[in-house]
């Protein structure tokens, strides 16, 4: 039964997932500064908003983290992730940001994570933003634990 029922909350993350992802394809990212717009040099800071996710140790798992920026920026902006744990696969959902602008407050894209079984600890990757000529991270936390949730 409690195979079962993991696999059934596997399944319910990975449509989560697909759908938070789909979402963001289709809103897209906040609309590019108006043709012939004049605009002052880029301002942005890839935003930190604590992620984190706990999860059990010995086991494969699925995750995602947001990409948030707060300011202007008037180049593209790709994305990324560094210091991983081995084994971890990433995917994007789309790439790069184009110009724009944001709050801070809304997810401009999405980092998805495979991550193979771990052993107990704590990791701190980092998502990256870059607009070519400014690179940017902020620490996100896996915490490899005995079973999943943060408390």
């Amino acid at each position: 039964m409690e195979a079962s029922l993991r696999s059934t909350l596997s399944i319910a993350r990975l449509a989560l997932g697909l759908v938070t992802a789909l979402a963001l394809v289709l809103i897209g990212s906040q609309p590019a500064a108006a043709a012939g717009a004049t605009t002052s040099a880029s301002t942005w800071q890839l935003t930190n908003i604590g992620q984190r996710i706990c999860i059990p140790a010995g086991e494969s798992w699925w995750t995602y983290f947001w990409i948030t920026i707060d300011g202007e920026w008037s180049a593209p902006i790709e994305v990324g992730a560094r210091n991983l744990p081995a084994g971890t696969t990433t995917s994007l959902p789309h790439a790069p940001i184009p110009p724009g602008s944001s709050d801070g407050h809304v997810a401009l894209n999405l980092i998805a994570m495979t991550l193979p079984p771990l052993p107990f600890g704590v990791y701190r990757p980092e998502l990256t933003a870059s607009d070519g000529t400014e690179t940017q991270s902020v620490q996100v936390t896996i915490q490899v634990q005995e079973r999943w949730g943060c408390v």
